[in-house]
């Protein structure tokens, strides 16, 4: 029993050891993303812990016990750090630091004060599951894929192990042992064993986990502007190849959006005023819009604006909103000239019309408004189910 224990300790190490460094690099290549750096510092306090652990025979073996178990609770305490951050959640930190301290208050009772071996494993497996317990909840509700819903039940997991282990050990075996026999005890060989096949599982997910949320991350950078979060050109392909190749226009126009003089703005008063610009305008359209269609920024200034389920003279009210709402935005970068207005230039699609045909109707159309004064709405000619209308100005 001693020997398998210490195999399964030694493994652990290993474990341990491998894991503080795969998620620590995970961590330096995006240090944005913290979760990675808190599965880190778990694992690597987990490996203090097994040290402390096989220490016994060497320091005070009361003083390496609570040190093992304190580490041990922190690993539990940072694993569930890991769900919050990951999950972008406040962690309930009263509840977790009370959990601690309760655990801590027991663990030193039964060590000093009335000195427990039995008593102290029971509580300290039991702080543990707790610990860890408390980042269920989110994981269960916040799940959104079949990794994150596997990492929910290997902490599940793990924490039915931390109450079972004990109602196994003095329940149904009815097993007693002293510090002195700790090391053979079937105790010492179920956690050494149960921690390294559970340590292993739970690194295995949460590197896939973290390395697909990675993976998410760099593929929503190409298709996202980093300036204003909107749709870039390569992701307005992308959501038009999925949500209109193939598919009949009914009741679907769109728009191309573009902000009066916007060369000046940059070149009188700098581009970081112009990127101010730039972020209100996009936040603007994309309030304005919310639940009617999709908006993407496919240029320095000109917004593509596809309205869903909306007949040509409703669009061209919600254009006619949009150009209006965009001139009255106060920018206070520019000083007396404060305001930026827009030209629109907008199609309603035909039933048959591909994508690329109705954008370059509605960029003939911009192209008019540009030419015709600026600040207005026109629409595109030739347009079957509206023919007459034209031109909307101001």
């Amino acid at each position: 029993m001693a020997e398998a224990s210490l195999v399964f300790r030694l493994l652990m190490i290993v474990i341990l050891t491998v894991f503080t460094i795969v998620f620590a690099a995970l961590y330096a290549y995006d240090r944005d993303q913290k979760a990675p750096a808190w599965i880190a510092l778990a694992y690597f306090i987990g490996l203090t812990s097994f040290l402390f652990d096989l220490g016994r025979s060497v320091f005070d073996p009361v003083i390496s016990d609570i040190l093992a178990k304190t580490a041990f609770w922190l690993v539990s305490a940072f694993w569930a750090l890991s769900v919050f951050e990951y999950h972008k959640i406040k962690p309930p930190r009263t509840i977790l630091l009370s959990i601690f301290c309760v655990g801590f208050g027991f663990l030193l009772w039964f060590s000093l004060q009335q000195p427990n071996i039995i008593q102290r494993s029971i509580f300290s497996t039991s702080t543990a599951g707790l610990l860890l317990a408390c980042a269920l909840p989110t994981q269960w509700r916040n799940r959104s894929n079949m990794l994150e819903t596997a990492w929910f039940w290997a902490f599940f997991g793990l924490c039915a192990t931390y109450f079972l282990r004990p109602i196994i050990v003095y329940g149904l075996l009815d097993e007693r042992y002293t510090a002195s026999s700790y090391d053979a005890s079937s105790y010492a060989a179920l956690l050494h064993s149960s921690s390294a096949l559970w340590g292993l599982a739970c690194g295995i997910i949460m590197m896939l986990v973290m390395g697909n949320k990675l993976i998410e991350k760099h593929l929503l950078a190409s298709i996202k502007d980093p300036l204003t979060g909107l749709l870039n050109r390569r992701g307005l392909d992308k959501y038009v190849s999925e949500h209109l190749d193939g598919k009949k226009n009914f009741d679907r126009s769109l728009m191309i959006l573009d902000l009066d003089h916007f060369k000046t703005v940059n070149d009188e008063f700098g581009h970081s005023a112009g990127d101010q610009v730039l972020v209100r305008s996009a936040a603007l359209l994309q309030t304005l819009t919310q639940g009617l269609g999709t908006i993407a920024r496919i240029g320095g200034e000109e917004f593509v604006v596809m309205l869903n389920r909306m007949n040509a003279d409703d669009s061209r009210l919600v254009a006619e909103h949009l150009r209006l709402s965009i001139g009255m935005i106060t920018h206070p970068e520019l000083g007396e000239r404060s305001n930026v207005t827009a030209s629109i230039g907008m199609a309603a699609m035909f039933t048959e019309e591909s994508f690329a045909m109705g954008l370059r109707r509605a960029d003939q159309a911009l192209y008019q408004a540009k030419t015709e004064g600026r600040n207005r709405v026109v629409v595109a000619t030739h347009d079957r189910r509206k023919p007459w209308l034209k031109l909307a100005g101001t």
